[in-house]
């Protein structure tokens, strides 16, 4: 006896829910690998960096950085300055797996003179680093901060020292508290770069919000300095962070 009409329909309701759960369930697998391998924001947290909440942020974000770096350099003389904030986007892939999909910052940097005699290097580098856990900030590593770069590299033996002074050294890398990090570049007037950002700091932004950053004027003043250790001091603070 063939299938009553409501039969034949029920039966072709069921085939096209299961087709459809099977579609849905590919779409959602591609998807995933997708994601997985390029990374995506499909699912994101919409990004507003000019929105009320980013403003605010960004305001109070500003002032900490700025009272964080002009407290560092207090007494000392300052060849050059610089301002920016911006924003990076996250990736969310197999390889590397961030805890935002868009995150802006701002960052204050100075050009601090240290010293002009070379023999006052070691004790500059010692101070910074006193100054700077004295404000709360310790060294990222666990190896040390400005203290670990005078023992390991600032030695004679060092062909970049010998070449360049204290321009010839690593930087250091400070966490401090309400979420600021502080880079300490030490440079001298032997900076063999006049490339504001090798020469002196790269904000390092995907996108710009505003920027008033080094100049070749900047790298000039430095090496007209006469400075056998300067130090750029880059202060950083993320205000605005949106999820994955």
């Amino acid at each position: 006896m063939p299938p009553t009409a409501p039969t034949t329909h029920r039966t072709l309701s069921i085939v096209l829910v299961v087709v459809g759960s099977v579609l849905l369930g590919v779409v959602a697998v591609g998807a995933l690998g997708y994601c997985s391998v390029f990374g995506c924001t499909f699912f994101s947290e919409e990004f507003e960096p000019h929105g009320e909440e980013a403003s605010a942020a960004r305001a109070t974000a500003t002032s900490g950085t700025a009272a964080l770096a002009d407290r560092f350099v207090s007494g000392r003389d300052v060849v050059a300055d610089a301002t920016a904030d911006g924003c990076t986007a996250g990736q969310n892939n197999w390889k590397r797996k961030d805890t935002y999909s868009h995150e802006c910052s701002v960052v204050e940097s100075r050009v601090m003179l240290v010293t002009p005699d070379r023999a006052a290097v070691a004790d500059g580098l010692t101070t910074a680093d006193a100054a700077l856990r004295e404000l709360g900030c310790a060294p990222a590593s666990t190896r040390g901060g400005l203290d670990r770069v005078r023992d390991e590299y600032w030695d004679e033996g060092n062909p970049q020292v010998a070449r360049y002074g204290a321009a010839g050294l690593p930087g250091a890398v400070y966490t401090c508290p309400d979420d600021r990090s502080v880079v300490v570049q030490p440079t001298s007037a032997r900076e063999p770069s006049s490339q504001p950002d090798i020469a002196l700091a790269s904000a390092g932004f995907e996108d710009e919000i505003s920027r008033s950053w080094y100049t070749r004027a900047d790298a000039s003043a430095l090496v007209r300095s006469g400075a056998e250790l300067a130090l750029v001091v880059t202060v950083r603070q993320p205000y605005y962070r949106t999820r994955f």
